[in-house]
Order: structure tokens, then C-alpha cells, then sequence
């Protein structure tokens, strides 16, 4: 069994810049529609910058994140029984879960209803019209991913439980995967999962009846967990950069255009309307092979450059998960404002992204942090 004694700097690297990205892209949906958003511009901006930004993103960084929670229980059931870790992952993801569902959830719904629905009361009587009406007014919201997570650690918990050796199968299975050029294999699990079931199930993170997000996200956290039990797996990752980059920019390129070429060029739309499935089966087929190379693309080039410590890491990590917590609720604060302005909309989008940055670390430092009760929330110690 490969064991780590230094702890991977990168890997807080990664987890720290796809969270402190969920800003910008949220932000952006307000102005493109691509997504569940509070606050939308009442007429969409269909400038190519938003599309592209969100499509790019939509292709890796939630899979980044599933990938590298399988690395990181990897080196957790290390130290770990699997009773320590089932209780650590019920206070670092089900009681964040639930405070968000009580205080943040509502709270940003209430944005939803006073720029959409015209309502007009206190958010106090907003409270039971959030519960009546959750999925309109996005449920959960981005916390599905700390849902996920859970669910997946628990399934991953009793098949390590009734497999007993499962910890050897992922450290052959990686051994394997370190020879040669074996490495690029996994992609026909990916593309296999995504053209079977994304056509039909697009990608509506509930859970129940997502199956498309629930095979791939749970595939890329078994893998992740495979690529943490063999550190010659993550050596070969990041010596094969250069071969994922050219699967990564062919397919994530294709996979763009098209996307975007379906809505709004004309041959394409009426390739779409003729073929759908046909259609969807191919974005699909790209999809896989896009998502599976810009992740161990991005894992690999942060292996060998990011892999350092300094306080600023220590810092946004240490804040990371409050910004993960609050940061939508401050997005919908300030676009609640921003919005209003007849400014140039990427005069709006850049400077929101500075105010929501700047408002979340005053509030982090002067309210988050002096509180006992939120600072155990949000995992400060």
C-alpha cells in the first residue's frame, strides 16, 4: 500500500481555485441564463464571452472537485476507521447541508421572488412560500454537491465495508494504470456513461432521476480514489500533460461549437431539429472525452507547479469553504444592485466580481470568523 507522508499542496490548490471560481460563474449566468440563477437580466446577453466561459467551466470543475474528494478519502481511510470518517463526513457535509437549507437557501430564494415574482413581504413570510415551492425556488441550490458527496462516501463506505480488500484492487488497479500509456483507458468509462445517459438526462442535480451526473461524478470520485492509492498514477499523469492537451483542446473545442452552433447557427439548428438524439449523442460522445482530459490535464500541470505551500494558499484555503457557503447569497445581494445600473454589462460583470470578493472577506474576517457557531459551520479551527 502506497502511503503519503507530505501532504499535497496542489490538491488544496485545485479544491481553493474552483471554489473561489464559482463567483465568476455565477455571476455570469445572471447575465447569460446559462443556469439557475436568483437574479437574471431581464433580456438574456448572448455575448459569446458567457457562453463560452460557462461551458468551459461546465466541463471540468465539479468533476475536479469529485475527483480530488476521492484523493483526499483515499488518504482519509488512511488514518482513519471507517466510523471516524462516516462522522466526520456528517459534520463537514450533512450539518453544513442543513444550516444552508434553513438560513442561506430561503434567504437567496427571496432574491428569486422580489425580482421575478413581484412579492413584496419580509423574508420572515417568505419562509413557508420557499418550502411549498422549493424547486422553483432551487432547493438546495449549489449545497447538491456537499449532498452528492455525501451519498457517494456513503455508498463507497459499504462497498469498502463488504469488500474488505477494495484498498489493494484500487492500488493494482493504479499500479496497471501507470504503465506505458495505460492511463487514457478510463475515458471509454466516461464516454460510455455519457452518451448511455446524458441524451436523456441532461443534468439536473436532484439526485433522484440524474443519472447522467450521478455515474459520471461518482466515477470520477472512485477514480479519484484509485489515482490516491498509487503515487506513480499521479507521476503519470503529470508527465502525459501534453497528451491530454491535445485530446482536451480537440474535444473541448468540438464539444463548444457545437453546443453553441445548435441555438444559434442556422445548418446546426436544423441538424439538431432533424437529429436530436443523434445530435445529443454526439455532444455526448465529445463531452466524455472533454471532461475526462481537462481534468487529468488541469490535476497534472497543478502536480508540477502548484505543489507548494505559502500563506496565501493557507489563507484562501482556510476560507475556501466559508466562500462555498455564503458566497451565492452575496452574489445575489450585489447583482440585486448591480443590475439596475445601465452600465456597459461587462463593466457590471467584472466589477461585481471584485465587490462580491471584497464583501465576503469583510464579512468573513468581522462576522464568520468571530462567531463560534459558523466558524465550526464552516470547518475554521
Amino acid at each position: 500500500m502506497t502511503t503519503f507522508n507530505t501532504r499535497a499542496y496542489y490538491i488544496d490548490w485545485l479544491r481553493t481555485i474552483i471554489v473561489y471560481l464559482l463567483i465568476p460563474h455565477h455571476i455570469a449566468i445572471t447575465f447569460s441564463h446559462l443556469g439557475d440563477a436568483y437574479i437574471n437580466l431581464p433580456i438574456k446577453d448572448d455575448a459569446l464571452y458567457f457562453f463560452i466561459q460557462s461551458a468551459f467551466l461546465n466541463l471540468w470543475f465539479m468533476r475536479m472537485l469529485f475527483f480530488i474528494s476521492g484523493i483526499s478519502t483515499f488518504y482519509a481511510l488512511q488514518k482513519r476507521s471507517n466510523k471516524a470518517y462516516f462522522i466526520e463526513r456528517c459534520k463537514k457535509l450533512l450539518l453544513p447541508t442543513v444550516f444552508a437549507m434553513i438560513f442561506v437557501c430561503p434567504a437567496m430564494g427571496y432574491f428569486k421572488a422580489i425580482t421575478m415574482n413581484n412579492f413584496t413581504d419580509s423574508l420572515f413570510a417568505f419562509y413557508p412560500i420557499f418550502f411549498k415551492n422549493i424547486v422553483y425556488y432551487l432547493g438546495w441550490a449549489h449545497f447538491w454537491f456537499l449532498v452528492y458527496l455525501f451519498v457517494f462516501s456513503m455508498i463507497f463506505l459499504i462497498i469498502r465495508r463488504i469488500m474488505g480488500n477494495i484498498d489493494t484492487i484500487a492500488e493494482k488497479t493504479g499500479c496497471y494504470l501507470s504503465k506505458k500509456n495505460r492511463i487514457i483507458i478510463p475515458i471509454v468509462i466516461f464516454v460510455f456513461f455519457e452518451t448511455l445517459f446524458r441524451p436523456f438526462y441532461p443534468g439536473f442535480q436532484t439526485l433522484i432521476n440524474d443519472w447522467a451526473n450521478v455515474s459520471i461524478y461518482f466515477s470520477f470520485f472512485l477514480f479519484g480514489y484509485i489515482i490516491g492509492s498509487n503515487s506513480n498514477c499521479i507521476d503519470i499523469i503529470a508527465s502525459k500533460i501534453h497528451l491530454f492537451a491535445i485530446i482536451a483542446c480537440i474535444s473541448a473545442i468540438s464539444f463548444i461549437f457545437l453546443q453553441y452552433a445548435q441555438d444559434n447557427i442556422l445548418l446546426f439548428t436544423g441538424y439538431y431539429n432533424d437529429m436530436t438524439y443523434a445530435y445529443k449523442l454526439c455532444l455526448s460522445f465529445i463531452r466524455g472525452a472533454a471532461e475526462y482530459s481537462l481534468v487529468l490535464l488541469i490535476f497534472g500541470i497543478a502536480k508540477l507547479y502548484l505543489n507548494k505551500d505559502n500563506q496565501i494558499i493557507r489563507y484562501l484555503s482556510k476560507a475556501s469553504f466559508s466562500l462555498y457557503i455564503f458566497h451565492f447569497l452575496i452574489v445575489n445581494l450585489i447583482m440585486y444592485f448591480m443590475i439596475k445600473l445601465s452600465w456597459n454589462h461587462f463593466t457590471i460583470y467584472f466589477l461585481s466580481i471584485f465587490l462580491v470578493y471584497l464583501l465576503f472577506f469583510i464579512i468573513y474576517e468581522l462576522v464568520i470568523k468571530q462567531i463560534p457557531p459558523l466558524r465550526y459551520i464552516c470547518g475554521i479551527k
